[in-house]
């Protein structure tokens, strides 16, 4: 078997739940899903397409919780790794038990970290999901403050997922606040900030995006990574052409284990897309081959760059930034010391 790279990791995947809705009270709150272990199907995946690490990521609905994420872990410790949120205050607001509080939601994901089975706060940092709320940009950017303070304690990652929620203002203002205020908080841009779908407004968000993660450059250093799992390929050219961003900042990533369907565009000449299908069954009822799709896309970024430098993205910065164990030292395995990739930080990226 050919490998797409020398170490590879999916840094967003959703594999505890196969969203089978679960009726819940509260109906200004989002649904709750069925809980199941689908690591079995996600395993032989991993085999079949080479990938070493998965990265467990609370689901979209509610259902599974940090505990069952943890155990699925611990059931496969060389082949998973999860991310904790709020999960039981979450259900119990969708239940009717209780009404949405930050302190509440706070001291979960506290209680999770302080384990240490947890690598990172996960995609949709908590929130008021009553579709009636009214934020403004100061209001949220204090509720992320306490989860970034969170995140710099207990030395974690948190993921960016604010572009599908809705503001009457500019989501990418509060990234970039946050950026500056916690440059030592390493930040992913779930989806590079943007979903895929029918509907995908990529071309309107990638220079967005870009603009926000190019300017972010502090002492020669930037904590703002792009999840790139479902870029066309001309995305990546972009991005690595851009002499703010380049290779460092990004990751591959996507939504493996969402069931969504992918499908091809109707005329067909652009790349294809994952989305969901209310006027079909909601969620596919077949796992849809996400990593076949993605990789895909792999294979044509290697008509433009270097093997060296898709192995970063596929796995190399993955590894530095959650320090995960790899077959070999990871300054033998990954390209590393060169100015041209690491500007003025060149030394650091150098093992001592």
């Amino acid at each position: 078997m050919t490998y797409a790279a020398r170490f590879i990791v999916e840094t967003h995947a959703h594999i505890s739940t196969l969203y089978n809705p679960v009726p819940t009270k509260n109906r200004n709150w989002p649904g709750e899903s069925e809980v199941f272990d689908n690591s079995e199907m996600c395993m032989y995946d991993m085999d079949r397409y080479g990938i070493d690490i998965c990265f467990i990521k609370s689901p979209s609905q509610l259902g599974p919780s940090n505990d069952f994420h943890a155990q699925m872990v611990a059931n496969n410790p060389d082949k998973f790794r999860a991310f904790c949120l709020d999960q039981t205050q979450k259900l119990k607001v969708a239940r009717g038990e209780a009404e949405w509080d930050l302190g509440a939601s706070a001291a979960e994901v506290e209680e999770a970290l302080e384990t240490g089975n947890f690598i990172g706060i996960g995609e949709f940092v908590p929130r008021d999901w009553h579709p009636r709320k009214v934020y403004t940009l100061e209001e949220r950017l204090i509720e992320w403050r306490v989860f970034m303070d969170l995140a710099r304690k207990y030395n974690v990652t948190i993921d960016y997922h604010e572009f599908s929620n809705g503001y009457e203002w500019d989501h990418w203002k509060l990234l970039g606040r946050l950026a500056k205020e916690y440059p030592d908080v390493p930040i992913v841009v779930s989806h590079a900030g943007h979903s895929v779908g029918a509907y995908n407004d990529g071309d309107l968000e990638l220079p967005k995006v870009l603009r926000v993660v190019g300017g972010n450059w502090r002492g020669g250093k930037n904590n703002i990574y792009l999840e790139t799992g479902s870029w066309p390929a001309e995305y990546f050219k972009i991005a690595m052409q851009d002499p703010n961003v380049g290779v460092t900042q990004l990751i591959w990533g996507g939504d493996y284990g969402s069931r969504q369907y992918m499908l091809r565009p109707l005329d067909r000449n652009g790349p294809a897309y994952a989305t969901f299908m209310p006027r079909w069954k909601m969620e596919a009822p077949y796992q849809v081959d996400w990593w076949g799709t993605s990789l895909h896309r792999i294979d044509q970024v290697k008509d433009f760059t270097t093997q060296d430098e898709i192995n970063l993205i596929l796995g190399g910065n993955a590894a530095q930034i959650w320090n995960l164990p790899t077959p070999l030292p990871h300054d033998r395995m990954f390209m590393n010391g060169r100015p041209d990739v690491w500007g003025i930080t060149w030394q650091d990226s150098m093992a001592e």
